[in-house]
């Protein structure tokens, strides 16, 4: 069962996030680093934190270089 939006993150969600923010570092500009790590610190709630896993996941997504087969 997952946790409410509103709850505080566990130390598995802390992980995630963190890892989130490592990769969201990789992908962006070094002019938006500082904007990044602010946020990641601002981050309180599940939902805030399953919002931006989500949008990291896409900006990686997006920023693949696929190969035809």
């Amino acid at each position: 069962m997952p946790a409410p939006e509103n709850s505080e993150l566990s130390e598995v969600q802390r992980t995630l996030l963190d890892l989130a923010m490592s990769c969201d570092l990789k992908v962006s500009p070094h002019a938006l680093h500082d904007n990044i790590r602010a946020r990641h610190q601002a981050i309180r709630r599940s939902a805030d934190a399953a919002a931006y896993i989500h949008e990291v996941e896409n900006k990686i997504h997006s920023r693949r270089k696929f190969r035809p087969n």
